[in-house]
């Protein structure tokens, strides 16, 4: 089949770079081998120095699947047989997360509404009321855009004496998390996302010493035992299981450019093309789910689509352009549209692309005022 290059406004997967795409097929090593090894040890260290952390402190294990897997990774293998989690949740994720919970332990949940705040005052009571083992929760709800209030979170869970598992599987590496924050055990990733490589390869960041409390817990899983692949990188620098072995040489090349840019310029760059792609679309007619004083991600925007205009045509007209974008799930299904700047996004990329989204609108909603607003 003959397929048109597709350019990717969705927040995961993306357009990856060449250095990215060279790196699949760089080497061909056995992952029992000294070869593996070093790449596995220098994956796991550039991932601390990504996040800020000192591996005296913290350990990244590198597991072969989805985000979906590293948050069952932890959510299987970090309670004890009795125990109990609470999960806060504003989105289709966090719903995910206690969802996967619920499998494993008692679970009680903070729901709020889709795109609404977490009221910290609701999970202080709940912490003075019960004891929980673990607290768990969405940082980038990727679902609306809304980046949650992590180190408020932390800081109850250190006044209350249990740690906090944050799913940061979308905005590790493009938004500020501090997971230095007391309170902070275990963070999740993909590198799918704002990594900017394949999917396919996930990631747990934790404190040492959370992972050594591991030793006796009994995990509910063996692909996804937390404490075997943390013994495995610790004692061998190997994992427990087949790594697909490509992805991790994409993933170390996708990390060395993330550090050659800095994440202070990193971030800047999102955070100006955000201001792009808010500014677009409010042009052609969209309006924003979050208003600009919001805490929101930097690398995804989320917008309304204008009454009359189906997304699924929306979708369609975009795709036959050549761009891919994303649409709502949940109660935000066929209303919203999703458009993301990562991987190999630059203005020109998105030049190209309001051009586009405008041709479009132009011929489904040609009542939309439409003009560059680059």
């Amino acid at each position: 089949m003959n397929r048109t290059k597709q350019t990717l406004l969705s927040p995961g997967p993306i357009n990856v770079t060449p250095a990215v795409s060279r790196g699949l097929t760089s080497e061909e090593i056995c992952h029992r081998e000294v070869e593996f090894e070093v790449l596995l040890r220098g994956v796991s260290g550039r991932l601390l120095e990504v996040a800020g952390l000192d591996a005296t402190s913290h350990a990244a294990v590198v597991v072969t699947g989805s985000g979906s897997a590293a948050n069952e990774s932890v959510l299987s293998s970090v309670v004890p047989r009795g125990g109990r989690v609470l999960v806060l949740s504003n989105g289709e994720f966090g719903e995910r997360l206690a969802i996967t919970s619920e499998i494993f332990q008692t679970t009680d949940s903070i729901r709020h509404g889709w795109n609404e705040r977490i009221d910290l005052a609701r999970v202080e009571e709940a912490l003075s009321a019960n004891r929980y083992d673990l607290i768990a929760m969405v940082h980038h709800e990727t679902s609306s855009g809304r980046l949650n209030p992590v180190e408020e979170v932390a800081a109850l869970c250190e006044k209350h004496g249990t740690q906090l598992f944050v799913d940061a599987v979308s905005s590790f590496s493009a938004d500020e998390l501090n997971l230095k924050a007391p309170g902070i055990a275990f963070m999740t990733t993909s590198a799918g996302k704002a990594l900017a490589a394949y999917p396919g390869v996930s990631v747990v960041i934790g404190r040492i010493t959370a992972f050594d409390a591991l030793e006796n817990v009994r995990a509910h899983s063996q692909y996804l035992d937390l404490h075997r692949h943390y013994c495995k990188l610790r004692d061998k620098s190997q994992t427990p299981n087949t790594p697909a072995v490509p992805l991790f040489l994409a993933l170390d090349a996708a990390l060395v450019e993330v550090l050659t840019e800095g994440m202070d310029v990193r971030m800047a760059r999102l955070r100006h093309f955000q201001r792009i792609v808010r500014k677009n679309l409010q042009v052609a007619g969209f309006t924003p789910l979050l208003d600009a004083s919001e805490p929101q991600s930097c690398l995804l925007t989320t917008a309304w689509i204008p009454n009359g205009v189906s997304y699924d045509t929306l979708k369609a007209g975009l795709r036959d352009e050549g761009y891919i974008v994303y649409g709502g799930k949940g109660e935000y299904d066929g209303r919203v549209i999703q458009v993301a700047t990562l991987g190999t996004v630059d203005e020109e990329v998105l030049t190209r692309f309001f051009i586009a989204l405008n041709k479009v609108m132009l011929r489904l909603h040609p009542s939309s005022a439409l003009r560059s607003a680059m």
